[in-house]
């Protein structure tokens, strides 16, 4: 059995800009999955809750076919660890397009969203980390002028 590691700060800012990443360039959904825990994963996105790995799959299904040129860039990190958990606060600026048929041309969205993200050590990655709770809306979005809005 992999001994768990302790929480550090580097450690988590590494794992903010993987998971990111991972969403701009549309991984497999085994990829992303891993890092997300099995049991009692809670995430709240504007279009819906997840609470199980199929709730996950269904959504990360439909936002992969749906946005293109996805560019996350993250604007600040800030953990609070306490033992096993840490409660993170994270700016992400996101950049995507849609396209809505018959419509001629695609749509732009530039915000930036304030999330706050539960994670713990795990064993199911080699980052070492799992997504136990994920608010993607604790503030609302803040639009860039003269982009679409979701």
């Amino acid at each position: 059995m992999t001994e768990l590691i302790s929480l550090n700060e580097k450690q988590i800012i590494d794992f903010v800009a993987v998971w990111f990443r991972a969403l701009d360039f549309h991984v497999p959904l085994e990829e992303i999955s891993s890092y997300l825990a099995d049991a009692g994963l809670k995430m709240d996105f504007p279009d819906g809750a997840i609470r199980d790995t199929a709730s996950f799959k269904k959504w990360y299904h439909r936002v992969t076919n749906l946005f293109f040129d996805e560019n996350h860039n993250v604007q600040s990190v800030k953990a609070n660890i306490t033992g096993e958990l840490a409660v993170v606060d994270i700016v992400v600026g996101w950049q995507a397009s849609w396209w809505e048929p018959p419509a001629a041309k695609s749509k732009r969205v530039s915000m930036d969203a304030t999330q706050r993200w539960t994670i713990r050590p795990s064993t199911k990655n080699s980052y070492k980390l799992e997504i136990v709770s994920y608010n993607a809306t604790v503030e609302p979005f803040k639009y860039a002028p003269g982009f679409a809005t979701l």
